[in-house]
């Protein structure tokens, strides 16, 4: 089962909220595992599960969003958040509190399919939203802007890696959905990440994409950019960057 969490972050007063907290929080959470499942995850080149911190206007707060691909690793991951409390961040000295945790999605593969290839009409296009900063790399270079193909790319990965039952391996599959997307409107800005004393260059805002091509490409960019908030997009998605919100629009079941 996947599941979305959000927590609001109560901030020490004069502590400025950036995205690169999502980089100290995640060693927090890590010391909030136990041990064993905390290594395994470290070990492994994907990770289950995706993070990013942002500032929400609106509610003139920061909040802390958590998506999670792997039942193992979201129960745990779950615990450690409904514990609540404080957070100690070491490296800005200062302790954060956690608001209530919220679920707000969740989902399983075969469900998310359905909705997409189940109604008669595929779905026309969506609106995705970069909550926190976004990169890529290709060929030992950061991109730090959107690139469709990079984009599916790095969806179709994930996708692969973590379901089960339903795969997506037809050959230059990336090519096909890339070619498929269209840019109709954007509102995005440059946006730096620190991690590790390195800062990344990526990208943050919103974009609204139409999908053209086959029904069947139709369906899996739907299907895709639905699943896109559990697992974020580009890199270092799970220590901060590419947190993503998305909605997809057009077709009969109302996604």
């Amino acid at each position: 089962m996947m599941r979305l969490f959000e927590t609001m972050l109560f901030l020490p007063e004069g502590t400025r909220s950036v995205s690169s907290f999502g980089s100290i929080l995640h060693g927090a959470l890590m010391e909030r595992l136990p041990k064993d499942l905390a290594t395994r995850l470290h070990e492994q080149d994907m990770r289950p599960y995706s993070q990013g911190v942002f500032w929400d206007k609106a509610a003139g707060a920061a909040r802390w969003r958590i998506g999670i691909v792997e039942e193992e690793t979201g129960e745990a991951i779950e615990t450690a958040l409904r514990r609540g409390g404080e957070i100690f961040l070491r490296q800005k000295g200062c302790a954060v509190r956690l608001g209530e945790l919220r679920l707000l999605q969740q989902s399983d593969f075969s469900e998310i399919a359905d909705a997409f290839f189940l109604p008669e009409a595929p779905p026309k296009g969506a609106e995705i939203s970069f909550l926190a900063p976004t990169s890529f790399k290709r060929e030992g270079r950061y991109v730090m802007l959107p690139d469709f193909f990079l984009i599916c790319q790095s969806l179709l990965l994930r996708w692969n890696r973590f379901s089960e039952r339903i795969r997506l391996e037809e050959p230059a599959l990336a090519e096909k959905l890339a070619d498929a997307c269209c840019l109709s409107q954007y509102a995005l800005r440059s946006a730096p990440f620190s991690v590790e004393a390195h800062t990344i260059r990526g990208f943050q805002g919103d974009m609204r994409v139409r999908f053209f091509g086959t029904d069947a490409v139709r369906r899996i960019l739907g299907m895709l950019f639905a699943f896109a908030p559990f697992v974020g997009v580009g890199i270092k998605t799970a220590l901060g960057m590419g947190a993503v919100r998305t909605e997809v629009w057009g077709n009969e079941s109302g996604q």
